[in-house]
């Protein structure tokens, strides 16, 4: 099969079986679908049937976008697990303004926004999940002014942050309870989780 999803991809499509079924998810970034004058756009964000390639569900964000900065989701999602097995979250950039974004949590099933958090600055970089020993995520996200998060996984609470000084486009890595994360500054930074 093939599935037209509208607009450029950059982040990879994240692969889930639930129920026994196959299923992917993946968005797009705002490029060829944007408004001419406006320079603004919706940007689909997909759950695809694996095996059919038919759309289980599409939600969609207005999205800004600037000539070789777009905006929409230039990063790979997050699939849920643990307390958040039910939920999937990407961040969307350069939504409500040019300059901000946010970090969203859908509902597997549905589609349906389960929590929004909106950041001063939007984020290129791919959010990671860590768990502690109960199964509770936080979601490590970083923007592009240099702040890195750490967010409850179940509620989109911001528990802490980091600045770190420059754009960080670079996904973090998880080891034990260390972050390590690569700036636009060329720095990497370790970060103890506590």
């Amino acid at each position: 099969w093939a599935q037209d999803v509208v607009d450029d991809t950059n982040g990879s499509p994240v692969f889930s079986v639930e129920e026994g079924v196959p299923y992917l998810y993946i968005a797009t970034s705002l490029h060829w679908t944007a408004s001419r004058l406006f320079k603004l756009g919706d940007v689909p964000i997909f759950k695809i049937n694996a095996i059919t390639g038919e759309y289980v569900w599409k939600r969609t964000y207005l999205c800004n976008t600037v000539a070789g900065i777009s905006g929409g989701v230039q990063a790979t999602c997050v699939l849920g697990k643990g307390n958040i097995d039910d939920l999937v979250i990407f961040p969307v950039a350069r939504t409500p303004q040019v300059r901000s974004g946010y970090l969203v949590a859908l509902d597997k099933k549905t589609g349906k926004e389960v929590w929004k958090l909106k950041m001063r600055r939007y984020a290129w970089s791919s959010p990671i999940a860590v768990y502690d020993e109960n199964g509770n995520a936080s979601i490590v996200i970083g923007d592009c002014e240099g702040t890195l998060r750490l967010v409850d996984g179940r509620t989109g609470k911001v528990l802490d942050s980091i600045e770190l000084g420059s754009n960080i486009e670079a996904s973090p890595a998880v080891f034990n309870d260390t972050i390590v994360v690569g700036t636009r500054g060329q720095k990497i930074f370790a970060i103890d989780i506590k």
